[in-house]
């Protein structure tokens, strides 16, 4: 277990090159260079990470099934750092009463009576706050005096309290080793699941305290910055405020997407971090080591009890049925969509386990959750199942209640429970198929099932790790991989030109096109079109579909210049429109015919 500690210490140091610890940097070194106290950039941070393993293990373990208090919480953080924000910012009482009324507006969805609690809280919290940042005011205009007198215990106390809404706001973000850690924390919660949340939270802080003493001996050792220090006070008040509203908001994440997306910054963190925990390649989601093992049939623990089936339907190779009518049964669900090339891959194993199974106490539920909205159509899904060669029940979560119900995020993901209603097992992404069978076949033991037969994936080979272009929308979503774009989204035709090349994971389209209304896709409005991208990968997927009253539209693939295959679109499809050796290609696909919609590019590598 070491090793795994020392792995997700390893990968904690990591996140100073993902994206999502970004915001949380100024934070930190704004409010460590307010004073001079040595202790305060290691009381910020020592906050930070006692919070986000506190409340990480308490969300994991007690607060599961009570989501709308973890909400609260998550957005009282926000609250307290829009709070301590003002206090830093102005020493105006009248100013920061206001503002904490304002800021009791991210309580809205809660209710008038949470908002109007929050407010009240906030104004009697600014009591405090006043006098806090009043302190640092003084500090600052004094340095001399702040030398001689350190820190008070406000002060600190002060610095604390922002490690610890930090710890909070850093909580969603989460990789293969967070999603590993989190893992622990589900299956065995005790000494060792804390251990694994610490020791990645440690990771973290290095790099941090390495920013916030560097900042804080700049600041303080600099002639020309300590006359500065009120100011560097103020600048530290307004980081919280933005930090606040855009986390409340989802502002910092969009920011944090489209600078992956732009810039490329985290993929060298994410690489690294995947390859400690050896992710699957094709996994949609990062996969989670596994306590499998393929010699033995292993106890699995009781994870939480699996909600009931809600807002299914319609229903394909099976009348509808409920969770409470299979008691008795081993049940696995699989959330698919048949758009997705990681769920298609792993259509064939859930075919498998059907066949294996089927004549035990066991039953498979496929439910397909749109990922887009055309996927919501009966007669679409009904003509994937039978493309697949699909044979166990599968049922439309159109609404997502189902897909809410378990909290699930991932397509595709599997859960399996027991006779007795529990989930035992969970695996999300491409992948895990030995591991799967394993799990059933252990479930069905307890019941004194037995099943015969080969064990499904286990002739899978694993395949080294490999960068590959991500999955990429010809909408809003990913916008800023539009490179021919002529401004912000709308709804207007516009007509795009070739480029003479492409950057690499950057689409162009040519000729006449129209972003939907939803923001979704872009329709082609002119008789011929095009639409290009450069992608590093071995396969690359492209989801079309056609405006209603067409039939079907000709098109001509090219791969590097030359042209490969001629393919017919039809309504709402996934298209293979490479599949070859590994490496950088330009991939255009020449359209005859107007009316066709570009949704999406997915690739392998």
């Amino acid at each position: 277990m070491i090793s795994v500690f020392l792995t997700l210490f390893a990968a904690g140091l990591v996140t100073i090159l993902l994206p999502c610890i970004l915001p949380l940097i100024p934070v930190v070194l704004g409010v460590s260079i307010v004073g001079k106290s040595r202790l305060r950039p290691l009381v910020t941070i020592g906050g930070m990470v006692i919070s986000f393993v506190a409340f990480t293990f308490i969300l994991q373990v007690l607060l599961s099934n009570f989501v709308t208090f973890a909400d609260v919480i998550q957005t009282s953080t926000y609250y307290v750092l829009l709070l301590f924000g003002i206090c830093f910012l102005t020493n105006n009482r009248l100013i920061q009463l206001l503002v904490a009324a304002v800021g009791g507006f991210f309580y809205w969805k809660f209710g008038w009576v949470v908002m109007t609690v929050a407010e009240v809280g906030g104004w009697l919290a600014i009591e405090i706050g006043g006098r806090v940042a009043s302190k640092i005011q003084q500090l600052g205009s004094d340095v001399q005096q702040s030398a001689r007198s350190g820190l008070g215990s406000d002060s600190l106390l002060t610095a604390f309290i922002v490690g610890l809404t930090l710890g909070l706001v850093w909580v969603p973000c989460a990789g293969p080793a967070l999603g590993f850690a989190l893992a622990l924390v589900r299956e065995e919660p005790g000494a060792m699941a804390l251990g694994a949340l610490a020791a990645y939270g440690l990771g973290a802080a290095v790099p941090l305290l390495i920013v916030a003493y560097g900042g804080q001996w700049a600041v303080h050792s600099v002639r020309a910055l300590s006359q500065y220090t009120g100011r560097i006070k103020q600048f530290a008040g307004a980081i919280l405020i933005i930090t606040a509203i855009g986390f409340q908001y989802g502002w910092l994440m969009t920011f944090q997407a489209w600078l992956t997306d732009v810039t490329g910054f985290g993929n060298l963190g994410s690489r690294i971090e995947e390859q400690l925990f050896a992710t699957n390649e094709n996994s949609s989601v990062a996969s989670v080591p596994s306590v499998l093992s393929s010699m033995t049939l292993p106890k699995l623990p009781k994870i939480t009890r699996a909600p009931e089936f809600t807002g299914l339907g319609p229903w394909h190779n099976s009348p509808p049925f409920t969770l409470a009518s299979l008691k008795g049964k081993i049940v696995l669900v699989d959330f698919w969509t048949y758009s997705c090339i990681n769920c298609i891959r792993t259509l064939p194993y859930m075919e498998g386990y059907w066949n294996k199974f089927k004549d035990q106490p066991f039953l498979l539920l496929g439910v397909h959750t749109p990922e887009f909205v055309f996927e919501k159509s009966e007669r679409n899904v009904a003509d994937a199942i039978k493309r697949h060669g699909l044979t166990y029940p599968t049922a439309q979560d159109n609404d997502f209640g189902t897909w809410n119900a378990f909290a699930n995020r991932y397509w595709p993901a599997k859960y399996l429970i027991d006779a007795d209603g529990y989930i035992r097992y969970t695996h999300f992404g491409e992948g895990g198929y030995e591991e799967t069978d394993l799990a059933i076949q252990s479930l069905l033991k307890e019941i004194g099932a037995t099943a015969k037969g080969p064990m499904i994936g286990g002739d899978q080979q694993p395949q080294e790790y490999r960068d590959r272009s991500p999955e990429t929308y010809l909408g809003e979503r990913s916008w800023p991989a539009f490179f021919n774009s002529l401004g912000d989204p709308d709804d207007a035709v516009h007509t795009y030109t070739a480029p003479s090349s492409l950057p690499l994971n950057r689409y162009a389209l040519v000729g006449d096109w129209q972003l939907s209304g939803d923001g979704e896709h872009q329709i082609l409005r002119s008789s011929e079109g095009e639409i290009r991208y450069q992608a590093l990968a071995a396969e690359v997927n492209l989801v079309l579909g056609l405006e209603e009253g067409i039939s079907s539209v000709n098109a001509d693939v090219f791969v590097d210049g030359k042209k490969t295959k001629s393919i017919t679109i039809v309504p709402n499809d996934l298209y293979s429109l490479f599949t070859g050796d590994y490496g950088e290609h330009e991939i255009i696909l020449k359209i005859h015919g107007k009316g066709v919609a570009g949704y999406a590019y997915t690739f392998g590598s």
